[in-house]
């Protein structure tokens, strides 16, 4: 769902951080009740962010507004029987049903980040026929590669969990280049980047990483020295776990 927002950022105080927003303890029961009554139930899982907080040129571009993205689970099934009909003609069901798991999710976000209530100016909804319709993606699938295991299949190597193509200088970045998923995204990205500037401009990406991260050291705990975060940095970058 993406809505446009009356209001800066700054004023309404929208997070910059992503928020999830779970719908109960028990998110396998949430799940069956969802796919089976989309309409009567809430989606179990949702994600939110605020684009707009992330760029530092949003207000100048856009002033007085703000935009806001969330995304859930839809299921293939239930917008089949309009898979035929073009986009924009695809019928007033399409669009009451629409309606509907958009109500949803405003009722998330208004419970999840209040000072945006009344603040909705504009809203759109995209489904597993939005993805099909433009980004050509099978049965509407939005995070691209197939969970699947036969994508480790050496006879599988050419093409998957690598960011190199047969096309000389056209490399795939993202969840193509390495696992499904936003790790897998994130670390598809690392990989394709590493490919692309070489083992020497690999190093210097790692260095520049390290140095920016030593520098949100020093501002978070202005008593560290210079020396002392880029020791922390580096430690930390070598060594520490990522959370789960």
């Amino acid at each position: 769902l993406f809505c446009k927002i009356k209001g800066e950022a700054d004023d309404l105080n929208l997070p910059k951080h992503n928020l999830w927003y779970f719908n109960g303890y028990d998110i396998d029961d949430a799940f069956d009740k969802y796919i089976a009554d989309p309409v009567n139930h809430r989606p179990p899982t949702t994600y939110i962010g605020f684009p707009c907080t992330k760029d530092s040129t949003w207000p100048k571009r856009y002033p007085g507004t703000s935009n806001c993205i969330l995304i859930s689970d839809g299921i293939w099934d239930w917008f089949a029987k309009w898979a035929s009909n073009p986009v924009h003609h695809r019928g007033e069901e399409y669009e009451e049903f629409k309606n509907q798991l958009a109500k949803h999710l405003l009722d998330i976000l208004y419970e999840t980040v209040p000072q945006v209530h009344g603040k909705v100016e504009y809203w759109t909804l995209g489904t597993p026929l939005t993805e099909a319709t433009y980004l050509s993606s099978f049965n509407g699938g939005s995070y691209g590669t197939k969970c699947d295991t036969n994508i480790f299949d050496p006879s599988q190597d050419k093409w998957t969990t690598t960011p190199c193509t047969s096309v000389p200088g056209l490399y795939m970045a993202g969840s193509d280049a390495f696992l499904p998923a936003v790790c897998g995204a994130m670390y598809g990205g690392i990989l394709s980047a590493s490919v692309i500037l070489g083992y020497v401009g690999s190093l210097k990406f790692a260095l520049a990483f390290v140095r920016e991260f030593a520098t949100n050291l020093q501002e978070d705990n202005p008593k560290l020295s210079r020396l002392e975060a880029l020791y922390l940095a580096t430690k930390k970058f070598i060594t520490e776990k990522v959370a789960n």
